[in-house]
């Protein structure tokens, strides 16, 4: 039993170490955009889509018309996901992605950039 409950300690340390080091990662990755735009006319926005199993985070910078200035895509298991450029959706338009937020079959990217649009007309009126 004593084994068992060492066992126990040690796992939920670990895991609370790993979640220290994502998070530390991802202040730095917002810390390292949001300095990069600063001073520019351009909105950074980040949206969270759940899936069964995992998640997925899209951060993007968009001008003041909705067009995708840069987007970054971190999904997969916490602690071994790290933000990747996604190149296809620059230029995009957020409108584009309007009527996407309800459809459960969209892909959770696409998911991410209609909430973001819906925040963004949100933030307008």
């Amino acid at each position: 039993m004593n084994g068992l409950m060492i066992i126990l300690i040690v796992l939920m340390l670990s895991q609370s170490l790993l979640s220290i080091v994502q998070v530390k990662y991802y202040q730095s990755f917002i810390k390292r955009i949001t300095t990069e735009q600063a001073g520019t006319e351009y909105e950074f926005y980040t949206e969270v889509v759940k899936g069964k199993v995992l998640r997925t985070i899209v951060a993007v910078v968009v001008d003041t018309d909705g067009k995708v200035i840069q987007c970054y895509i971190c999904k997969g298991l916490t602690i071994f996901a790290r933000f990747k450029e996604e190149q296809s959706y620059r230029g995009v338009q957020l409108v584009s992605y309007s009527t996407l937020k309800k459809e459960k079959k969209a892909p959770h990217i696409e998911r991410a950039l209609s909430q973001i649009y819906t925040r963004k007309l949100e933030a307008v009126t």
